[in-house]
């Protein structure tokens, strides 16, 4: 019973949006019997809870982000968490396209995506073709996510957009941002359009699964 009452205390602390509370819970739980993969599923369970009220409109942006502070304050309070957090395999490379330096929903994107797991590289705002490509190069990601909030930096991105296809072909390519759509994301040559931070995780892992297959049937077709 004490080790079911203090699981909830983590869960509860997160969707309370209290930091402090989670740490303390942790702290408490591994001071018992409590593995650390039953911690880590609490926080897990939480966060995803967390990301599904979001997404259904029964939780603000601002109150999500809290929860995501919350959720990394209890994997950070333990050494033992870090080395065990599940990490997905695909890296992921973000950034605002050049000419545009409102960041808030990229940042926003970042944090859902590094909680859902996947290994993020924040290239900021106002990032350049050549930096993107860069960063894919050194990274080898799986998946670039692009952003802008205004519709004069849209020729950029399909600037990108063309110049990844053609340098690295196995790179799955989102975007997102206020002048987008999904008809538009699919004219300019993006496959997946997130309409929102909710929305994220789920269109990249969709992304990544279509490109994840087309590697293995390319693969199958030339052995």
């Amino acid at each position: 019973m004490a080790q079911t009452q203090t699981l909830k205390a983590i869960e509860e602390s997160i969707l309370l949006r209290d930091p402090d509370g989670v740490q303390e819970a942790i702290e408490g739980a591994e001071k018992g019997d409590l593995t650390s993969e039953a911690i880590l599923k609490a926080l897990t369970k939480a966060m995803e809870k967390a990301r599904q009220e979001l997404k259904d409109g029964k939780r603000s942006i601002p109150e999500f982000l809290l929860c995501i502070d919350a959720f990394r304050r209890g994997v950070h309070c333990s050494r033992r968490l870090i080395s065990q957090m599940p990490q997905k395999a695909d890296e992921i490379v973000i950034g605002v396209v050049e000419g545009d330096v409102h960041d808030m929903g990229k940042n926003i994107v970042a944090a859902v995506l590094e909680a859902s797991g996947y290994p993020v590289h924040d290239l900021g705002k106002d990032v350049p073709r050549d930096t993107f490509l860069e960063s894919i190069e050194k990274t080898n990601a799986s998946l670039v996510a692009l952003s802008t909030m205004m519709s004069t930096p849209l020729e950029n991105m399909r600037d990108i957009i063309r110049w990844v296809r053609k340098l690295h072909p196995t790179t799955g390519i989102l975007v997102g941002g206020a002048p987008l759509d999904e008809k538009l994301a699919k004219v300019m040559g993006a496959d997946g359009y997130a309409e929102s931070a909710a929305d994220a995780p789920e269109e990249a892992q969709r992304v990544l699964s279509l490109h994840n297959r087309s590697r293995l049937v390319s693969a199958t077709g030339q052995s």
